[in-house]
């Protein structure tokens, strides 16, 4: 697997990140969005999830919690092994994360030490995505290190090899449990064919109430590793965390909206404005008159043209009518009935296809509109 494939230099917490993106989303069962008579309100939203079926258990909510009281930096005490003997020492725990954000929820782990000049780093990234077949949420880290954060990271270093592990979580305890899994698969097919006889690497993470975190009761984990460890002292408060909008919000104008998934694709002008954000995307419902709706258009398209993966005038549909029962489906979500004489106009794309699509009714002075983030 090439981690770098355009020999840019990563950060070990940078990779990681970018690794269990790729890996995690391969390795576990996508969520499927659930009826909206199904939803199920707070504490579920606080966390970035608008609509979970019931039945899925809460025991997850204050682990979701812990780990983002946990963001920010933490003195951090804790002892690795060569195999013969352990090694104190004392470093810095940082912890990053914006669980409300995206299709999963992550949060970065980054390990420090020694505390003054780190010379050797390890990085955890937590990922939690929801699996609604299992009415659960599937637990994943990802590790890589420790190596030192100042040498060029070169893909053919074992200390950077990302090793996969899976959770179960206790909420006795407020425990983790996380076990070696061999899940890389076709992800990684340069990687040595595992030995399976080779007992599975495996460690208990603890997280508080107050967000601090240990970890204990190491097994078969690599020389070097870390074998033990806790947060001291919080040293530092994470910086504010963006607000997402999560489910239904009303708002008088534009001005008044600080999701920054938001902003970009509003007029300025709009007014009334009714929004249902979701982790994937959102819908959006607001007045607006016609002349401010097409001069905001044209200034998208020309602020973002060269970004653009399709020509403002590729896309089929684009000036013209829109299917009232296509839009009855697409904003049901929302509780929206169809414009009745709605036109059909896009902003400029991603290469991943993300889009905004807008629905103006002229006559009415409303519009609708539909944003996919991925």
């Amino acid at each position: 697997m090439n981690l770098n494939k355009n020999n840019k230099p990563y950060t070990l917490t940078a990779l990681a990140i970018v690794t269990a993106a790729v890996l995690f989303s391969t390795s576990v069962v996508r969520a499927q969005s659930p009826s909206p008579s199904k939803a199920k309100p707070s504490p579920w939203q606080d966390l970035g999830y608008n609509q979970v079926p019931e039945g899925v258990s809460t025991d997850v909510i204050p682990l979701f919690e812990g780990l983002n009281k946990s963001r920010g930096t933490w003195s951090f005490k804790g002892e690795t092994s060569d195999g013969q003997s352990t090694t104190p020492f004392e470093g810095n725990l940082s912890v990053q994360g914006n669980p409300q954000a995206g299709m999963i929820s992550m949060w970065q782990i980054s390990l420090g030490w020694p505390a003054k000049d780190p010379d050797l780093t390890l990085s955890w990234v937590v990922m939690a995505s929801p699996n609604w077949n299992k009415k659960t949420f599937d637990l994943r880290l990802f590790r890589i290190g420790p190596a030192n954060p100042r040498e060029k990271i070169e893909k053919n270093n074992p200390a950077i090899k990302p090793i996969m592990f899976a959770g179960k979580w206790d909420l006795s305890s407020r425990r983790i449990t996380w076990t070696e899994e061999d899940g890389l698969g076709a992800m990684a097919p340069n990687q040595p064919k595992k030995d399976e006889s080779k007992p599975k690497q495996s460690f208990e993470m603890v997280v508080a109430a107050d967000g601090s975190i240990s970890v204990k009761n190491i097994k078969h984990l690599a020389q070097g590793q870390l074998v033990r460890g806790n947060a001291l002292v919080r040293t530092a408060k994470a910086p504010a965390s963006v607000v997402n909008l999560t489910g239904k919000h009303t708002f008088k104008t534009t001005a008044e909206i600080s999701d920054p998934r938001f902003q970009p694709w509003l007029p300025p002008q709009a007014t009334e404005i009714s929004v249902l954000g979701e982790r994937g995307g959102h819908y959006a419902r607001y007045k607006v008159s016609e002349a401010d709706f097409m001069k905001f258009l044209d200034s998208l398209w020309k602020a973002k043209k060269e970004e653009s993966a399709h020509d403002r005038q590729s896309m089929h549909g684009e000036g013209e009518p829109a299917n009232p029962e296509k839009m009855a489906m697409r904003f049901k979500r929302a509780g929206w009935k169809p414009l009745n004489n709605a036109m059909t106009y896009y902003s400029p794309s991603k290469g991943s296809g993300a889009m905004t699509t807008y629905y103006f009714d002229r006559d009415a002075g409303i519009v609708y509109h539909d944003r996919g983030y991925w």
